[in-house]
């Protein structure tokens, strides 16, 4: 196949997912990792008009230090639950002797070369991730692209942050030029001077994609936030972010599923610092959980997206400016979502054994299994977009399981030597019991018997005894004469 070959085929793969992504995701944020090296110009863009960008994270890494840390587990990801995740039990025995087998949870990814396309399959889910490989710099000899994703692939309660311990944060810098945009062009040495005296590295930038119509960017709001789902999810603004903000008090309410909790990225804070005669910030956000803690209150700017989570399932935001008029600040960015699946009901003849943020174990009653997969038991796993994996079916009798086939002595042989499973249930719960029950009467009143006949026995004798002493002059009988 020819190069020409190669790009057409490519570009209509890649317009195909991205197509299928858009329609899949079009309420939810996109998320763009860019990779190129340090002298080339990056230019990010959000496809939808509406859709402005929120910088999450930006990276310079020396060559040096990126070919080192490249052979290491610096750039591999992890999750926080690699023991949970890998130790899932199925219960597989027929006979429901209680042997679980091992098996464990692994993501693959597949690279198609011919396309230069990079798909990444969970096995639990397939997520839709576009990646575009670009022309890269003859001065880092280093592979450059483009790739996004659904913003709720982009969770952090599973995946572990990467390890940089020798790069520099552009955040800042890049935060103050392009969030809240729609499209921004950066390049290293122009827009950021004190890069001229680095040597040739590594530029990695993180950003999403939010559509500005859907956040929220009036004051005084509740706001429900969804179980799963587009609206499980969000964005708050404060008004005439970025440009500006208000001197006034905005508080907003989030709710969510009283299983669930929230949390809260703060993005960007761009408020009054505290000047050199006060002693206090004058404008400031905090993040106040329902049950009265106090999780956040600063006016300070976050180099890194700052991340806290509630202890229960609502939190109030507020940011209260004392400043008079419109300040020329950017205001305050943060991104809100809802964390955890809400808890399946257990079928009417099952329960639930146990479950933490990750998994769900149910079973069925015994002598019961779920209709789909003939078993007592049931493991399922949260997704990271708050979804299970799966739902919970009906439990059903369990029966006989009959072989369909030409193979009628076989059949025949199993009908001769096993008993129906209605009769088994029968003779398992009514006769035996009745037998006992009836062997307990019985013995009880044989012991009964024999205490009567004894007691009987014993009266009869003293009866003889004292009838046989002689009576005296009076009619009385006489102990002397009985002696």
């Amino acid at each position: 196949m020819d190069d020409r070959h190669k790009r057409e085929k490519y570009h209509g793969f890649l317009d195909s997912r991205l197509s299928r992504f858009d329609c899949t995701y079009r309420l939810a944020a996109k998320i763009v990792e860019e990779q190129r090296c340090y002298d080339s110009e990056i230019r990010m863009t959000c496809r939808e008009l509406d859709s402005h960008i929120a910088i999450l994270e930006a990276w310079y890494t020396s060559l040096e230090d990126y070919n080192r840390d490249l052979n290491t587990e610096n750039y591999t990801i992890k999750t926080e639950n690699d023991s949970e995740l890998d130790r899932v039990y199925v219960y597989s025995s027929p006979k429901h002797n209680g042997v679980y087998e091992l098996t464990n949870h692994s993501i693959n990814v597949n690279e198609v070369n011919d396309t230069g396309v990079t798909e990444v399959n969970d096995t639990m889910d397939t997520v839709d991730m576009t990646v575009e490989f670009v022309n890269g710099s003859d001065v880092c000899s280093l592979l450059s692209y483009t790739r996004s994703y659904a913003s709720w692939h982009d969770d952090g309660r599973r995946r572990r942050p990467l390890a940089r311990p020798t790069s520099i944060n552009l955040r800042p810098p890049l935060s103050y030029r392009c969030t809240g945009v729609n499209h921004c062009n950066f390049l290293l040495e122009e827009d950021y001077p004190p890069a001229v005296a680095w040597s040739p590295g590594v530029v990695s930038i993180k950003y999403a994609c939010f559509d500005d119509s859907l956040a929220v960017h009036y004051c005084n709001r509740e706001v429900f936030v969804a179980a799963s789902g587009p609206d499980s999810e969000g964005y708050i603004r404060t008004p005439g972010y970025p440009h500006f903000y208000v001197g006034d008090e905005c508080r907003w309410r989030l709710k969510a599923d009283p299983e669930q909790r929230i949390r809260i990225s703060l993005l960007d804070v761009s408020l009054r610092s505290i000047g050199p005669f006060e002693d206090q910030c004058t404008d400031f956000v905090s993040v106040v959980d329902s049950n009265g803690e106090s999780l956040l209150s600063t006016c300070d700017q976050v180099d890194l997206p700052l991340r806290l989570t509630s202890t229960t399932n609502a939190l109030e935001v507020i940011v209260e400016a004392k400043s008079q008029g419109a300040f020329p600040k950017r205001g305050v960015l943060l991104h809100y979502k809802s964390l955890g699946c809400v808890t399946l009901p257990a079928p009417s003849d099952g329960y639930l054994v146990y479950r933490n943020e990750d998994v769900a174990h149910y079973m069925c009653n015994v002598n019961f299994v779920f209709a789909d997969t003939r078993q007592r038991a049931r493991m399922l796993w949260c997704f990271e977009d708050n979804r299970w994996n799966g739902t919970i079916p009906l439990c059903i009798e369990e029966t006989t399981i009959k072989v369909v086939g030409n193979d009628s002595l076989s059949e025949g042989s199993d009908k001769g030597t096993k008993l129906p499973h209605n009769e088994a249930n029968m003779i398992v719960d009514i006769v035996i019991p009745s037998l006992l029950i009836a062997a307990l009467f019985i013995g009880n009143a044989f012991i009964v018997l024999i205490i009567y006949k004894y007691r009987k026995r014993k009266t009869e004798d003293l009866e003889d005894e004292f009838n046989t002493i002689p009576l005296n002059g009076n009619g009385m009988h006489s102990a002397g004469n009985a002696v």
